[in-house]
């Protein structure tokens, strides 16, 4: 996705987010591995980073800096915009859970503070206009490029509730969460092994590529451009009801089981669709990550 936006950047765009991400404190550690070209020339290091930035919100979680501690999505830093300085992990960013229920099953209220929210909050941030410091701008350019990403895989904007997984979350005297995007829910996909539901459509997203596989396998040249209407579209609140829609549509689609405690094979015709929505989903990410950093930038 980080690749595709990449290459549809005005120069003027490229430019400014260069500069704002070697605010970032990995900066140092991501142009020092940029890989040379095939030619054996100098990779390009800008393009590099912004692929390569679009993991960061993801790699705090596991950064010693970084806590969980205090940090809900109810909380008084849940919405905070202080850049750097914020060693928070922030989760709940990562996703809006749209609730939906098979069986007349009811569900808690939903984060207050979320992904829609945090998009709205780091966008509204980017331009010099808006008079925040580089070090802010900086760190919400880079929750953006994850972000924009993590809303456009349809497993961040859903939550299934019915009896089986109220039970189960009875049993481990715990609030009722749902299936929390796929994650109560076990696959059996074509290579044999079993994973969550969400795992697997954020590997289809490829949410496991390094930054040099992202630009030899998901450069624009390689997946289909969106309709240009689609590319515009800019508000985070309707880019998660699409991805809800295809959740809906496609990721719960049969043969899922939505049973946790039954994993289930999945099929070559699920697995077909969900490659095709997910080469789709890319791709207007790419676009309107793109469109929006442009905006900001211009």
């Amino acid at each position: 996705m980080a690749a595709i936006a990449y290459e549809q950047l005005s120069p003027q765009a490229k430019a400014e987010a260069s500069r704002l991400l070697k605010l970032n404190p990995k900066y140092g550690e991501w142009a020092a591995a940029v890989p040379a070209k095939p030619d054996g020339t100098p990779g390009d290091v800008d393009q590099y980073v912004f692929i390569r930035a679009a993991v960061w919100a993801d790699d705090i979680k596991t950064y010693k800096d970084y806590t969980r501690d205090n940090d809900t999505a109810t909380g008084p830093y849940a919405a905070r915009n202080v850049g750097y300085s914020d060693k928070l992990v922030h989760d709940y960013w990562h996703y809006k859970d749209i609730p939906f229920s098979t069986d007349g099953s009811t569900w808690p209220p939903q984060d207050p503070v979320n992904a829609e929210t945090q998009i709205k909050l780091f966008s509204a941030a980017l331009p010099v206009s808006a008079g925040k410091s580089d070090d802010i701008r900086s760190y919400d350019l880079s929750w953006l490029i994850h972000l924009i990403g993590d809303v456009h895989q349809p497993l961040h904007s859903t939550a299934y509730f019915n009896k089986a997984l109220h039970k189960m979350w009875q049993d481990r005297g715990k609030p009722d969460l749902g299936d929390r995007g796929g994650n109560e829910i076990t696959v059996v996909p074509a290579d044999g092994k079993e994973t969550k539901l969400h795992f697997y459509w954020d590997g289809i997203f490829g949410g496991y590529s390094t930054p040099l596989g992202a630009i030899a396998d998901n450069g624009a040249d390689k997946i289909p451009a969106p309709a240009d209407a689609f590319a515009k579209e800019l508000d985070p609140a309707q880019w998660l009801e699409e991805s809800h829609d295809l959740a809906l549509q496609f990721a719960y689609s049969a043969p899922v089981a939505l049973d946790p405690t039954q994993p289930v094979m999945l099929t070559r015709e699920y697995e077909t669709n969900a490659r095709k929505v997910a080469e789709a989903q890319i791709s207007l990410a790419g676009y309107r990550l793109a469109n929006l950093l442009n905006d900001a930038f211009k």
